[in-house]
């Protein structure tokens, strides 16, 4: 929980009197960020930040499953959606539930159920606000935007949910900061554990020369280093918006084509959190927590031929357990275990990463009616 532990670093430095993050000062997240920070650390009182972050994870979780499931009273989907939460979470391990991802992650769940009650409003301002704490629920927000029919109406609450974040930090005085959560991770390296990074990580495995890991002690990672690096992680960021063009374009075919709404929403998120993680040089073992909420909104919305995405999903919840914490030293070293389950982790995620876009890709061939879970 060492991330925890920073959480509670830069709280103390804002009531030292320096520069509120996000706002005055830099940061790598979104300033909103700091709030559940805030409340976990007075949740947490004497007994310190990390009683208290696991205090609010435990209770937005609860919450967040209760909603799901209606408190007991909701359909077979929802409840099989639920469970597939708390078994991923279970798998995932610590990574899961120690970091702020947790928290966009319990805020989009939310936006989940709401969506499913076609309350897009509330469902398209709750991943808006989910993507101000950690940018990745603007996934959902675009699939929201692609598949739903009022397009305006989502248009309008994204819109606003923008601006109220806005305004809040320019009347507390934001100033260029309030966007370095952008370019701080547009300058980052390659991170060990993201899938382009396997390149290295082999080489340097093999022995080629001027290969291998390093700490940045600005990032607070490691990252590899070698022969062409600089310029493929340059090209990884275009590399990741070209991906979600295509996500986008065969959603908005799946669209006309007539099929299901909820079905292309549920479809698009996978497919769109994928090409986040996939294509983007920072590798870090939380951003698998953001698979969970589109294959929850497939089995929720009940999408057929289920077991392979679930299947494929949990073994990345484990393999990454696996790395992050239990076999990190051992991948330092380059150690064999390590290295090939790393290496079977990423490769699980660009199979996934296939399987979604297919699975987007039927669905803009002929017109798709929801059925129940076998």
């Amino acid at each position: 929980m060492n991330d925890v532990l920073l959480y509670g670093y830069w709280l103390q430095q804002i009531q030292f009197g320096n520069p509120v993050f996000g706002i005055s000062q830099d940061f790598v997240y979104p300033y909103p960020a700091l709030a559940p920070m805030l409340l976990a650390k007075l949740f947490g009182g004497q007994s310190g930040i990390l009683v208290g972050w696991a205090t609010l994870v435990a209770l937005l979780n609860s919450l967040a499953v209760g909603t799901l499931t209606a408190w007991g009273r909701a359909g077979k989907s929802a409840k099989l959606a639920a469970l597939f939460w708390v078994s991923f979470l279970l798998l995932l391990g610590p990574a899961g539930v120690a970091r702020i991802d947790a928290i966009s992650a319990a805020v989009a769940v939310f936006g989940l159920v709401a969506l499913s009650k076609d309350r897009l409003v509330l469902a398209i301002s709750l991943f808006t606000f989910g993507a101000w704490i950690k940018i990745w629920p603007v996934a959902l927000a675009v699939s929201a935007f692609i598949s739903a029919k009022k397009k305006l109406l989502v248009f309008y609450a994204a819109v606003l949910s923008v601006a109220a974040v806005l305004t809040f930090a320019l009347a507390a005085g934001a100033n260029s900061s309030l966007f370095s959560f952008i370019f701080k991770q547009g300058s980052r390296g390659i991170q060990i554990e993201s899938p382009i990074a396997m390149i290295w990580i082999w080489a340097a495995k093999f022995g080629v020369a001027d290969t291998g890991i390093y700490y940045d002690k600005e990032i607070i990672t490691n990252q590899v280093y070698g022969s062409q690096v600089e310029l493929i992680s340059f090209l990884m960021t275009p590399a990741m918006f070209f991906a979600l063009a295509i996500t986008v374009l065969l959603g908005y075919r799946a669209i006309r084509a007539g099929a299901d709404r909820n079905q292309v929403f549920a479809a698009m998120s996978l497919t769109a959190v994928l090409d986040l993680i996939v294509f983007n040089k920072v590798g870090s073992p939380q951003f698998m927590t953001w698979l969970a909420i589109p294959m929850m909104a497939l089995i929720l919305f009940k999408a057929k031929k289920l077991w392979l995405p679930i299947t494929g999903l949990l073994l990345i919840a484990f393999t990454t357990n696996l790395i992050y914490p239990i076999l990190y030293i051992d991948l330092m070293g380059l150690g064999d275990l390590s290295v090939v389950t790393l290496t079977l982790r990423n490769l699980l995620l660009i199979a996934m990463l296939v399987h979604a876009n297919l699975r987007l890709g039927e669905l803009s061939k002929k017109k798709s009616q929801p059925k129940a879970l076998a």
